[in-house]
């Protein structure tokens, strides 16, 4: 049409020929591959041994026993699996991609990125579709079988199917992003060897440059592995130092997000900054990016800094992770950017906020527990989706209670910590009048025909006027400051283990409240069997007993063993918070039971 017309089209420039050439040369390497097998091949270092490293790096601050030795067996462990990254680390595909970023300029270099990102978008959504087709026939087949309440082996062998899909589903998600996150760890691998291996690709040191020069314009860079859950230290630090040795230390305005899984946390940042983050249906981002956002020459005078940071994060609680350790995971990741952060924007959709109270008490306790690494974020909460208009007045008793019950966890996480907080700002610098927004819906009606709502690009535009009052107050922070705090505060989360196991605060102050019982009910016990002791062992001594049976010991023991079960069950069952209890009931009458074996 464009022939016919003769409207010009970009396609037919030379820049985008040549980002366009480049990126096919990548697409041709994997084309004809079936999908969920490309990562494999070509992108090794980030699989399996990256996850058994990241496994083996957090055993590292939780050791028991012989903790020098075991130390010692860890970092030759380490060592050994980045051995095995350098020696995989000479793929074709990185080759190619490296080479192209090297020897393109930098308007090349950008559809160069664009065209990759598109083309292996194209490649991996012909694959997902048949992938999915298939997952759904296999899904229909296990619901089938379940309905007739079939017992048979052939309903648990169609399960292992379904299961072995969803992994090739996931295994199947393959884009740019995949790319950047293998440069880290073959950046990450022959850094900690301090050598070059025998293959011949031994540009990797020059890899943190390339990233920067793509992070100055504009491009989101993974701050956290979301599929590991690590922050790759070595490599974030190598990034911000080229980023800095190219712009110099600037200072930065770290604005960060936190929300439920498909709440519209991507898609506010992208309407609010012009970003390009990854938005649809179910678990698109994960882990945590960063994108730099220049301040334009109009605004920049009222500002103490030179770029707003933001870090967009992955939904939490997400179904797809279920029984992947969730849990620990979004505690985790949520402690980590709300840390990080200047600023984090808490997104919520609908009215009710309880999800979001959960990770937040644990949030406020992991920092009262980390008190070396200084830290002063402030919040501010976003309902998304709220249609009406005086949302805002008719939830004020709503905000009073959210004010109230962030009150009182905070309360009740420095009472068990042993710190001063009488309120929720006292940790996270929070107004419940000012820092409350509502959002109207983003459409207009169902998709893909509706209309955006003008609406919510005024809440938006209200909201980011927000921000940057708040943010003219602030000193930001340097970048080179901003390195350290990923590195003190990620290494304060990988020693903390005990907090990110439980739900909320209340959790927390519940079990400790049980080991301290658990304490008693086994000095009961052991006090018992002490007392035996002294009782039999002069008259073992002075000849009056030859044999002891073990049944006799254990008729005595018997007494003290029904008072300590009884005591026991009178606890899980009339305690107040039974409710929070009764998921460790199991676990603790096993204890008590092993205890008596091992006597």
């Amino acid at each position: 049409m464009s022939n016919i017309s003769g409207v010009r089209v970009d396609e037919d420039d030379t820049v985008c020929q040549n980002g366009k050439s480049a990126a096919m040369n990548i697409v041709k390497l994997i084309q004809n591959m079936d999908v969920s097998k490309i990562k494999d091949t070509f992108l090794p270092c980030q699989g399996q041994l990256w996850h058994e490293w990241c496994r083996t790096n957090k055993e590292r601050f939780h050791l028991r026993g012989n903790i020098e030795r075991e130390k010692s067996q860890k970092d030759k462990k380490m060592m050994q699996i980045r051995q095995k990254q350098c020696a995989a680390s000479c793929s074709e595909l990185m080759k190619s991609f490296t080479h192209s970023l090297m020897s393109l300029e930098q308007k090349d270099k950008e559809y160069f990125l664009k065209w990759t990102q598109i083309l292996t978008d194209d490649l991996s959504s012909k694959d997902l579709s048949s992938i999915l087709q298939n997952y759904d026939e296999k899904w229909s087949e296990v619901l089938a079988l379940k309905k007739k309440y079939d017992k048979s082996d052939q309903l648990k062998v169609k399960q292992t199917e379904l299961e072995q899909i969803s992994q090739k589903l996931q295994a199947a998600t393959f884009g740019l992003e995949h790319i950047f996150r293998e440069m880290s760890q073959i950046y990450e691998a022959h850094q900690s060897l301090k050598r070059q291996t025998d293959c011949r690709h031994t540009e990797w040191v020059k890899y943190p440059e390339l990233a920067a020069d793509l992070m100055i314009s504009g491009h989101p860079m993974e701050l956290m592995d979301g599929d590991a859950g690590h922050v790759p230290l070595t490599w974030i630090s190598g990034l911000l130092q080229e980023v800095i040795k190219k712009l110099g230390d600037q200072r930065v305005f770290v604005l960060s997000v936190l929300g439920v899984q498909s709440s519209g946390k991507s898609t506010m940042l992208n309407a609010m900054f012009g970003l390009q983050f990854a938005v649809s249906a179910g678990r698109c981002t994960t882990g945590a990016y960063m994108q730099l956002v220049k301040l334009s020459e109009e605004i920049k005078a009222d500002f103490k800094f030179d770029y707003v940071l933001v870090v967009d994060t992955e939904g939490l609680r997400a179904l797809e992770l279920e029984g992947h350790n969730t849990l620990h995971h979004d505690n985790e990741l949520a402690t980590f950017v709300v840390g990080l952060g200047n600023m984090t924007l808490i997104n919520i959709f609908g009215e009710n906020p309880a999800e979001m109270q959960d990770i937040l008490q644990i949030v406020v306790q992991a920092f009262m527990r980390m008190k070396k690494v200084q830290l002063s974020p402030s919040c501010a909460f976003v309902h998304q989706n709220v249609t009406d208009v005086a949302a805002a007045e008719k939830n004020m008793d709503g905000k009073r209670r959210l004010q109230e019950k962030l009150d009182k966890m905070a309360q009740l996480a420095a009472k068990e910590e042993g710190c001063e907080a009488e309120c929720f700002s006292d940790v996270i610098a929070f107004d419940v009048k000012t820092d409350v927004k509502y959002f109207a819906q983003l459409w207009e009606g169902s998709p893909p025909m509706a209309p955006p709502n003008p609406g919510y690009s005024e809440s938006v535009q209200e909201l980011k006027s927000i921000i940057l009052s708040k943010a003219s107050k602030s000193e930001g922070i340097k970048l080179s400051h901003f390195s350290s705090k990923i590195q003190d505060l990620w290494n304060a989360l990988l020693n903390e283990n005990f907090v990110f196991s439980f739900k909320n605060t209340q959790e927390i102050s519940e079990y400790r409240k049980l080991e301290v019982q658990n304490g008693n009910w086994t000095w009961a016990l052991r006090s018992e069997m002490l007392t035996i002791e002294n009782r039999l062992y002069p008259q073992i001594e002075n000849g009056k007993l030859e044999k002891i049976e073990l049944r006799d010991l254990s008729k005595e023991m018997n007494k003290t063993y029904e008072q300590v079960k009884t005591e026991i069950t009178d606890y899980f069952e009339k305690d107040e918070d039974k409710e929070i209890l009764v998921q460790w009931r199991g676990r603790f009458e096993n204890k008590m039971k092993e205890f008596m074996r091992n006597f």
